[in-house]
Order: C-alpha cells, then structure tokens, then sequence
C-alpha cells in the first residue's frame, strides 16, 4: 500500500531578545522599533505604565482596502494627508534615497501608528522606525533610541521618526534629519479626496473649520461602508458641532 505523503504547514520562528540598547545595534534591516507594547491576543498596541484604553487599533496588510478594491477609511484619509503634505519628486527620494533620515510630524498622538503604517505600506520595509506618541516605558524623551540611529545611519539604513512631539524623538535623529515633513491637520480638500478615495464620489467643496474640533478617529468615525460622499460630510458636520458644543459646556462649568 503506497503511503501518502503529509504535507507540513509552514512554520513561525519567533525569537526572544532582552529589550536593550546594546541589542538594537543589530537589528537587521526593515527593523521597527515601537515603543509600545502590542498585545496579541487584543491585537493592538497598549502602553505599561497606562491603563487599557479601548479604541487603540492595528492595521494588518489585509485590512487597508475594501472588498470591492477602494481603500479602508483610515488607509485614504492619512494618504491624502500625506500626499498633500509631499511633492511627487520628495515621495520618489522616500522611495529611492539611500542612508536618509527623515522626520514626519503628525498633528496629534492619534496620527502616530496610522502615519507609520503608511509609511511602510509606501516606502518599504528597509526603513528603521521610531514611532512615540510620549515618552516611552521607562518613562524617557529623546533620550533612548539615539544609539540604534545613529548606528542604523552608519550603516547605510535609512530611518524615520514619526510623532506629534519633535522632542520625543531621539536625539541623534533630530540632529541628523535630511528632511522633515510635517502633516497638517485635514483641510477639507484633503478630506474630499479621502471621501472621492472611500466612496467612488467626491462630495461639494468641505469648509476647513468643520474640521477645527475633529481627531483623526473623529473624521474616521464618520465614513461608513455603503454611505455617500454627502452622507458622510452631514456625519461630519453632526460631529463636529456635538463635540463643539461639549467644548463650550466644559468651559462654563
């Protein structure tokens, strides 16, 4: 009787490292170095010393585009953010540039993760990361991480350091950054090309100060699968003058 071969399904290797400086200088390329800890089994990140706050998310390579082709809400918002943001010329040098080291400033903490998806997903893996959103779990500022840039640099690997805070990036890279890019609150033309980019149509020109309250998961918040571009911009509006009016409540009081 012929035996019938078992086919073996493809294995993980994970390796475990003690969390030191010393141990980052070794990082091979397409390292991310994120001070957070992300937790499986929530599948998202979560902060040591903060407590547990539901919202935090992951983005997964298959969860950036809908089943019909057009991009995740988050996906075309921080896109349109950061091609607004760059010149066409400046996006090939991230694509193409040798040994840069580059810094994106991010309107607030919430910006942080989905700008370094973005980055990735755009530029390649072969960039070192630092993403902060504060400081980190020993409760440092610019003072961690400059080691592992400055070696990464060294090396010939490009870095990027992505925050809403200059001053939580290390040291070393703000001292060496080629170029820093800064990304602006949502104007409301880069929320219309967010909404072409989501929906298939693009809405009636969007008046900036709708925007002047809203986050980035408050704008997100608003796009829903199957909804029209004009249906999102009275989502958004709604929003904006709830969060307006909870704004006004908390100065009386």
């Amino acid at each position: 009787m012929k035996k019938t071969k078992r086919r073996r399904s493809p294995g993980i290797a994970v390796r475990w490292a003690e969390k030191r400086l010393v141990d980052q200088h070794c990082l091979p390329p397409g390292s991310v170095l994120i001070d957070r800890v992300f937790d499986r089994g929530r599948g998202r990140f979560e902060d040591d010393d903060e407590p547990q706050i539901e919202g935090n998310f992951y983005l997964d390579d298959d969860e950036t585009s809908a089943p019909d082709g057009r991009p995740e809400a988050m996906t075309a918002l921080v896109g349109a953010a950061f091609e607004a943001a760059t010149s066409s010329d400046l996006r090939r040098k991230l694509r193409h540039g040798q040994s840069l080291c580059v810094i994106v400033l991010v309107p607030t903490a919430a910006w942080v993760l989905p700008a370094a998806d973005h980055f990735r997903r755009s530029f390649g893996d072969r960039w070192l990361q630092h993403t902060r959103s504060g400081p980190n779990w020993r409760g440092l500022e610019g003072s961690s991480g400059s080691g592992a840039v400055s070696a990464a640099l060294s090396a010939g690997q490009s870095v990027v350091g992505i925050s809403a805070d200059v001053g939580l990036l290390p040291r070393a890279m703000v001292g060496a950054a080629d170029l820093t890019i800064r990304l602006a609150p949502p104007t409301g033309a880069v929320v219309k090309t967010a909404i072409a980019r989501f929906s298939g149509r693009a809405p009636a020109d969007l008046e900036d100060a709708v925007f002047a309250e809203l986050d980035l998961e408050d704008i997100v918040a608003a796009f829903r699968p199957g909804a029209g571009p004009q249906r999102i911009v009275q989502r958004l509006a709604a929003a904006a003058a709830v969060l307006r009016a909870h704004a006004h409540l908390k100065k009386e009081t």
